[in-house]
């Protein structure tokens, strides 16, 4: 089945909200931050084995880091009337 691009358009304007509710409030999410914030201390402070992985312990610093954080997503544009979706 192909879609038209106005259909495409008016099913991404319909979904939008409801993707990105999906995304913040899907544990996966926090998962996925928590690990690329480890990622990135390691990175930032050097303590990269031979192998590539890290040698830094960051179960401590990581989850004091994400609270000072505030990841939000938001639609690029909606609609100014959403009666019309």
């Amino acid at each position: 089945m192909t879609l038209s691009k106005e259909t495409i358009d008016k099913l991404a304007d319909a979904l939008t909200l409801e993707v990105i509710d999906y995304i913040v409030n899907n544990p996966k999410t926090n998962t996925f931050l928590y690990s690329m914030i480890s990622e990135a201390l390691c990175d930032k402070l050097g303590n990269k084995n031979e192998d590539g992985s890290c040698s830094f312990d960051s179960t401590q610093i990581a989850p004091a880091v994400f609270d000072k954080m505030k990841l939000s997503l938001n639609p690029t544009s909606m609609p100014s009337d959403p009666a019309t979706l």
